[in-house]
């Protein structure tokens, strides 16, 4: 059987957005951070930034089209009860990062911060800003400038906490290959579903929940096929009559495909059965060129095909066994 095992590797490697390929974003988070420091207005309470989202999860990457993103959250040390009305402090933040060269604009999650380049989206920086309740949970000021004040609402958002909780459910070779099945899974995400309602969250918060590293039962090396398989079985088989659910391990505990209707949700079904059967057809082959033909037609022209004289070879006699989380 042909694993693709260095195809997957390099593919990872042509997709993933990380600190490396990440400098330019990074200096322009650290410029926003800069004027955000020196232009707030002296009314806004004090603050402390982290990174979330991808980045933080590293598990971010290159977008089709372009204009990666980077996630910043902004704590103010303030409950919101001192501040009922989060447009406020959203206000404060948005006012703070106007320039020239920026797009900036309050949309009902965050602040987003948008780079252009003769006229295109080059990158963007969302600014979620949060507060903390009297029982010390985070929460997210959700709201657009049009919002009518009775609307306008702090939720509970424990965005650090969700960035631990992945971040830590593997450790070693299992961390390296759960995020190369969270990357091959956004990818195909990008390549194959036709609509916005898939979020990349919701494919991470699968991952944790379902992933089972995989690895050769001979050699201990890993088979991202087998994992990356098996998870999208993991998935159809909690399929709950027209609908899969993922739920955020944190507050406030929702549904992240909750946004997606059925029709959405049964082309999400059928995209997986065809992404599972190509897997299986792949792990058939006895030529790697043969599967790695298969596997560019679900995850894009990125994923490499070697030249067919390279790769037949004998397949490994060993079988594909679950790896041990941290």
């Amino acid at each position: 059987m042909a694993r693709a095992q260095t195809q997957f590797e390099s593919f990872h490697r042509q997709i993933l957005f990380g600190y490396d390929s990440s400098k330019e974003l990074r200096e322009r988070r650290d410029a926003l951070l800069e004027d955000l420091k020196n232009n707030i207005s002296e009314d806004a309470p004090p603050y402390t930034t982290f990174t979330q989202g991808s980045y933080a999860l590293d598990t971010g990457i290159h977008p089709l089209g372009g204009n990666p993103d980077m996630d910043i959250g902004i704590l103010f040390e303030c409950t919101p009860d001192e501040h009922p009305d989060p447009l406020v402090l959203k206000k404060y933040v948005r006012d703070a990062l106007v320039r020239h060269n920026r797009t900036v604009s309050i949309r009902r999650p965050c602040v987003t911060v948008t780079y252009t380049r003769d006229g295109d989206p080059l990158h963007h920086i969302d600014l979620a800003v949060y507060s903390s309740n009297a029982a010390e949970q985070t929460q997210i000021a959700w709201c657009r400038e049009s919002t009518p004040l009775a609307e306008r609402e702090w939720k509970p958002s424990e965005a650090r906490e969700l960035t631990e909780k992945i971040t830590s459910r593997f450790s070693g070779t299992d961390r390296d290959q759960f995020r190369r099945c969270i990357r091959a899974l956004k990818r195909w995400r990008d390549e194959k579903i036709g609509h916005k309602n898939t979020p990349s969250i919701g494919l991470t918060v699968a991952a944790y929940n379902w992933l089972e590293p995989r690895t050769d039962s001979l050699d201990g090396k890993p088979i991202d096929l087998h994992a990356i398989r098996d998870l999208v079985g993991q998935m159809l088989a909690r399929w709950i009559g027209t609908r899969l659910h993922v739920h955020l391990p944190v507050a406030p505990y929702s549904d992240l495909f909750e946004r997606m209707s059925d029709v959405q949700m049964d082309d999400l079904k059928n995209r997986l059965m065809e992404l599972r059967d190509a897997l299986n057809e792949a792990d058939a082959q006895a030529d790697t060129h043969e599967a790695c033909k298969i596997l560019r037609k679900k995850f894009g022209e990125d994923f490499p095909v070697p030249e067919k004289s390279d790769t037949t070879k004998q397949a490994s006699p060993g079988v594909s066994t679950s790896g041990r989380s941290a």
